[in-house]
């Protein structure tokens, strides 16, 4: 998920009360549910698409699960002893145990939203790039960030009444959490549909059905039915009557990957980066006088405004 979501669902949990088990528990919580986001800065390393490769791998692992929550928890350690305290001497110190359960919590929270979405997290990383997906809410949720709001802005209005503060945001929590198991039903019962609507078209030889919810609209979602040769984009809205599946009839070949132009387009490092994030890679090839341009594209991202997850080109001269 964005980081919104995660600063939201830490705050929130902060606010059901775990804030009050030791001074610096908010922060814990807010750093912990951001943690594995380090990775994005593997983007100061350099070379096309090397934030791609690096993404939701191995700071989303079991490595990471267990060193990050030290790492919050000791950072927040050396703050407290360091500046808070030094601030204010007569302040109560953070205990350290607490600091590291919730920054744990924060941490596990983190993979556990960003498993939702059609991007997945590769969860046994380095062990292996295996890919998870939920396919089950959009990246950037706006309903999530309503439902966490409005419960932490009732906590805020409720510290003026007599009404516990907590209360507010365990029920914003508990309908968010709803929501989430809601949107994981209408995926699997989604790509039930689709597949059946594929074989009832003729579509053989099916092997996966994406489900990918659009952005705000959680009620409809695009598909992506995978075969051994080809995907075949369509798209399903749930209506009184059940899901409604239709297909755009277009085919997407997946394409001739042992040929040696597209072997020696893949060595190249901004093409290998990009594969490695890839999940529903096709590639293409278009002739261009002695020069072939080899496209990499993946079927999750074919349609809207994707940037470079839609896809990259390699050209290289043939070779006779």
């Amino acid at each position: 998920m964005d980081p919104i979501t995660h600063t939201l669902a830490g705050a929130t949990m902060a606010r059901a009360g775990l804030d009050r088990r030791t001074p610096l528990a908010t922060a814990a919580l807010l750093l912990g549910a951001n943690a594995p986001d380090i990775d994005i800065f593997t983007g100061f390393l350099g070379g096309e698409n090397v934030t791609l490769a690096c993404r939701r791998g191995w700071t989303h692992g079991p490595l990471a699960m267990l060193a990050l929550p030290f790492a919050t928890a000791g950072l927040l350690l050396v703050w407290d002893r360091f500046v808070r305290r030094r601030r204010s001497p007569s302040a109560p110190p953070a205990v350290g145990m607490a600091l590291l359960q919730l920054s744990a919590l924060g941490v596990f929270s983190h993979p556990a939203l960003d498993w939702l979405n059609t991007y997945g997290i590769r969860l046994l990383m380095p062990f292996s790039d295996t890919w998870f997906r939920g396919d089950s809410v959009f990246i950037i949720d706006p309903w999530l960030w309503l439902v966490f709001t409005v419960g932490l802005l009732a906590v805020r209005r409720a510290r003026a009444t007599s009404t516990p503060p907590w209360r507010f945001a365990r029920i914003s929590g508990t309908m968010a959490l709803a929501y989430i198991a809601g949107m994981v039903a209408l995926s699997v019962a989604g790509k039930r549909s689709g597949w059946k609507a594929a074989e009832s078209i003729g579509i053989t030889g099916i092997t996966e059905v994406l489900y990918s919810p659009r952005p705000a609209t959680p009620l409809k979602a695009d598909l992506v039915v995978r075969t051994a040769d080809a995907y075949h984009p369509g798209s399903l809205a749930w209506k009184l009557a059940g899901a409604r599946v239709t297909f755009t009839g277009i085919v997407i070949p997946r394409g001739d990957w042992n040929a040696s132009i597209v072997q020696r387009a893949r060595a190249v490092p901004a093409a290998r980066n990009y594969l490695v994030w890839s999940q529903f890679p096709y590639v293409r090839l278009e002739v261009n006088g002695a020069d072939t341009t080899v496209f990499f594209g993946d079927a999750r991202y074919r349609a809207g405004p994707a940037g470079n997850l839609s896809g990259m080109s390699v050209t290289l001269p043939r070779t006779n």
